[in-house]
């Protein structure tokens, strides 16, 4: 019993740090997996346990693995720190990786996983400087299609971005197989690091063996000789990823949000190139839906310009021997017929009556053009004749006629 609350049951794995044991949480009844470090550590030791207790408490992603709790024991009569984390009920991905190469398709999903977790701690000042198949678990999934998700584990020689070094100059922590160039030679490192770190694990992934296999100083150098060996066969957008994650030079590899969205792309089944590509038709409804709203516009305009031009002709006649008035009452019979046609009373005979509508005006322009070409052929008017009326009345009668006559 470990702090009287957690149940030590079995071991499942060690390390050079520590232990992990699968273990029952007694107060809350659940199954945890208890990281004992050990009690022979170097004098860095406590503040890099305490720095990993702090990076897992702050930490909250669902490729991470989760604390739960943390705190220290007495054990056979040694002071001992321990953190209590999510037991992952599955086999790392160094296990998986033993019985043979992987399917593309779930490589890519864990790799957009995991890269989107990177992402997650790299925003946060946080590289893990250790990413390999060991520290990934692989937990049942539960969901059609789908056999496990993967978890970043063990950010046990993680460091602040901003945070003095812990070991001393030269000294070199991650596994040897999966150290980035710039890790190899002791350098400063950086987010890309990992990036580097996680493309030489999906390439083992797919071809079931380590890029860089060998003792520790043959795989370190190997890395500063040689590019790591990416199959054609994989295909050309796995070959483009790979060879991008694992440059050389840390500025030419993508960012871990980068590759996590190229991972994507091939888990769900689309190519590289298309990434880009599905951006565009988001643009394109818009352009498609504004056609429609013009198209009417046009349309609607014909049927309220047909009767204006009806409407000012006669002014033209003003010149002419008869009053405009008189003019305007001999073309009001055939302007009005016209204008009734606008408004059908069925929508499909709206362009038959616009049409109707248009010769009757054309009609009523000839007759008017007509009338002014040949103005002595109007008939001329003829006075009206009234009864004869005696006396003075008879005499303003007759005067008043006189004045009205042409």
């Amino acid at each position: 019993m470990l702090a009287n609350r957690f149940l030590i049951e079995s071991l499942i794995g060690t390390g050079g740090m520590a232990s992990v044991y699968r273990s029952t949480d007694t107060a809350l009844g659940r199954s945890v997996a208890v990281k004992l470090f050990r009690a022979d550590g170097g004098a860095s030791e406590p503040e890099r346990q305490s720095g990993e207790i702090a990076l897992l408490a702050s930490l909250n992603h669902f490729a991470l693995v989760t604390l739960f709790d943390a705190g220290t024991a007495t054990v056979d009569g040694f002071s001992r720190a321990f953190i209590v984390m999510e037991l992952v009920d599955g086999p790392d991905l160094r296990a998986r990786i033993e019985g043979g190469a992987l399917p593309s398709r779930d490589v890519a999903g864990m790799g957009a996983d995991l890269a989107e977790a990177l992402h997650y701690v790299h925003a946060r000042g946080i590289i893990h400087r250790d990413v390999k198949p060991a520290n990934v678990l692989l937990a049942p999934s539960g969901f059609p299609g789908r056999g496990m998700h993967a978890k970043l584990a063990d950010f046990g020689i993680a460091r602040l971005l901003d945070q003095t070094r812990l070991t001393a100059t030269g000294t070199l922590l991650g596994t040897a197989s999966y150290l980035s160039p710039e890790q190899a030679l002791g350098g400063a490192i950086g987010s890309s690091s990992d990036v580097y770190s996680l493309g030489l694990v999906l390439l083992e992934c797919l071809t079931g063996e380590r890029a860089y296999p060998g003792t520790a100083v043959e795989s370190a150098m190997a890395r500063l000789q040689r590019q790591p060996e990416i199959p054609s066969l994989l295909g050309a957008d796995w070959t483009d990823i790979l060879a991008a994650m694992t440059a050389r030079e840390a500025t030419d590899r993508p960012t871990a949000a980068e590759a996590a969205v190229l991972l994507r792309a091939l888990a769900t089944g689309s190519s590289n190139a298309d990434v880009p590509t599905m951006l565009l038709p988001a643009a394109a409804p818009t352009a498609t839906q504004l056609l429609p709203v013009a198209a009417p516009d046009p349309t609607l305009a014909l049927p309220a310009a047909a009767p204006e031009p009806t409407l000012l002709l006669p002014a033209a006649t003003a010149g002419s021997d008869v009053a405009p008035t008189e003019i305007l009452k001999t073309d009001a019979p055939a302007n009005v017929p016209a204008a009734r046609p606008a408004k059908p009373r069925r929508p499909e005979r709206r362009h038959v009556l616009v049409l109707l509508a248009s010769g009757l005006t054309l009609i009523a322009l000839a007759v008017a053009a007509l009338l002014l070409l040949n103005p002595a052929e109007a008939p001329t008017a003829v006075p009206p004749s009234y009864p004869a009326v005696d006396g003075t009345l008879g005499t303003h009668l007759q005067q008043l006629q006189e004045s009205v006559n042409p």
